[in-house]
């Protein structure tokens, strides 16, 4: 397994992993298939543009993928957010969500950022897990999920 920076010209390979994640962990996303699965290669490419993403891949292809996003507000210039961590179910216990976690971490050291934060939902025991393992822990903060009222959105954050 090696990682591999996403530049616009992987648009689709971001776009069959990101909406292989939106099928097969609907819970796990704010955005659904039917949101995604209609954008043409412009948004797509768009969408690489505004983050910083990684895919983890192996002989098979893409197995893994997860991004790395700034805050727009300047109370939060030193804050950078873990977002759409996905490990394909081909690939899972083989390390490579803890792969991807740790790429994102050191490009946002590499970025000057102070913490990451992220949101997992309360559902997610795999997930929660992996981020305690990477060093995450949970502030207090919730929210709601988008279409669930039976899970809320946990916030965890790693100081860097």
């Amino acid at each position: 397994m090696h990682l591999h920076v996403v530049r616009p010209d992987d648009w689709e390979s971001h776009r069959d992993v990101r909406l292989e994640m939106l099928q097969d962990a609907p819970d796990s996303f704010w955005y659904t298939y039917a949101d995604e699965a209609v954008y043409d290669e412009a948004d797509w490419r768009e969408r690489i543009e505004g983050a910083w993403l990684v895919q983890a891949r192996d002989a098979e292809g893409v197995v893994g993928s997860a991004g790395l996003g700034s805050h727009w507000e300047p109370s939060r210039a030193r804050t950078a957010t873990l977002f759409g961590l996905y490990v394909a179910p081909r690939a899972r216990g083989r390390g490579v969500g803890e792969a991807l976690v740790r790429a994102v971490l050191e490009e946002a050291r590499h970025l000057g950022k102070a913490q990451v934060i992220l949101e997992v939902g309360s559902h997610n025991g795999p997930a929660i897990a992996l981020y305690e393992r990477c060093g995450f822990v949970r502030t207090g903060a919730t929210s709601a999920h988008p279409r669930r009222q039976d899970v809320h959105e946990l916030e965890m954050a790693h100081p860097l």
